[in-house]
């Protein structure tokens, strides 16, 4: 077996792993959060231990439901695609909203250390304008009874609002319910 179809291999076992998990979930969300997460993306580290053996990262189902209790889901919260959906920063709730804005349309990480941000905020805008100025590729909503909150997606958010600051139409993926 050559490298290429072993890693390919690998990460359509993890997948799988965590479409046995969460077997509702719209792929898209478990692709984008989950999974990347799993791979050692974003921080990884509250989670899962990237630099240790795959078998030793602690990637199983009750980390992976950890996870999803943390953010206020559960395996059965209902997903909705919003293909056309009006973001504007008072949507947000306050938590997010501080993100958004701290995240000074790019300039700064508010000191969480976040890996490569300079460079995803420089993508992101750059994909962004290559496909009219808005990404086709959805974020991630949880609504919330102050507002929405921003779960994945957050270099494209910010880069579409220091585009358009007075808001933008672009497609989310919304916990609607658990």
């Amino acid at each position: 077996m050559r490298a290429k179809e072993f890693i390919v291999e690998f990460r359509d076992r993890m997948y799988q792993y965590i479409k046995s998990v969460l077997p509702t979930w719209p792929d898209y969300v478990l692709r984008d959060w989950i999974y990347n997460l799993a791979r050692g993306e974003h921080q990884a580290g509250v989670y899962f231990k990237p630099d240790a053996d795959f078998d030793k990262w602690g990637f199983n189902k009750e980390t992976i439901l950890k996870m999803v209790s943390d953010a206020g889901l559960s395996p059965n919260t209902q997903w909705q695609l919003v293909p056309n959906m009006q973001f504007t920063m008072d949507m947000f709730g306050p938590k997010t909203q501080q993100r958004l804005i701290g995240g000074a349309g790019g300039k700064s990480d508010m000191g969480m250390g976040i890996p490569r941000d300079a460079e995803r905020h420089a993508t992101q805008a750059q994909l962004a304008q290559q496909q009219g100025g808005i990404r086709k590729e959805p974020v991630i909503l949880i609504k919330r009874p102050d507002g929405y909150e921003l779960l994945e997606g957050w270099h494209r958010t910010i880069q579409h609002f220091a585009a358009h600051p007075n808001g933008y139409v672009g497609p989310a993926y919304v916990a609607i319910g658990n």
